[in-house]
């Protein structure tokens, strides 16, 4: 079962974080037509769509990694386009329609979402450590935002700010209702 997108794997750049939803949801699709009978001609629009989508972000992805001074950039640049011509190969040697939905379900779940959990984390992980993160960001904007949580109060929502949002994300911090003593959960 392929993981579903949630906050954790944010890089914190709106448009990026976008193009990493769709391409959960893209993965997603292919998980779902893996096991069920398909005509042929749709894998290969969906397999069409993954790669047209895949090298557009690929490209958005490098130009944010050349604007924040990224520095591993050249060999993710190499990892992006071994990716591509390793899908290029597969796409080349499809036997039949099974074989076509094993490799496309390869790229989903091997090459793409492997690359944005491990290797695109990297890039998040090097951009907090810069000291001049706010401002390369959309981070100051966030931290105007109250995030809304529930707990089992009937009704009652808990407005998290961003401090203990984060904390929650990226250390899995727990906070609990004062009310019911319940840990908060994402609404």
């Amino acid at each position: 079962m392929l993981p579903k997108w949630c906050d954790k794997y944010s890089i914190h750049n709106d448009e990026i974080d976008k193009q990493h939803k769709k391409l959960f949801e893209l993965a997603a699709n292919v998980e779902m037509i893996s096991d069920r009978p398909i005509h042929k001609g749709q894998i290969k629009f969906l397999l069409a769509d993954f790669f047209n989508y895949m090298k557009e972000h690929f490209a958005e992805e490098e130009k944010y990694m050349a604007k924040i001074g990224y520095p591993d950039l050249p060999n993710h640049q190499k990892i992006h386009k071994g990716i591509i011509q390793s899908m290029i190969d597969l796409i080349q040697n499809i036997k039949s329609t099974n074989d076509l939905k094993e490799k496309l379900n390869v790229i989903a779940s091997k090459w793409l979402l492997e690359h944005i959990l491990k290797e695109d984390m990297k890039i998040e992980k090097w951009h907090r450590t810069q000291p001049d993160y706010d401002d390369k960001s959309n981070i100051q904007q966030k931290k105007q935002e109250n995030y809304e949580y529930i707990c089992s109060c009937p009704g009652k929502i808990h407005k998290v700010p961003y401090e203990i949002y984060q904390k929650i994300q990226t250390c899995g911090a727990n906070y609990k209702c004062k009310i019911c003593q319940e840990i908060i959960k994402p609404k």
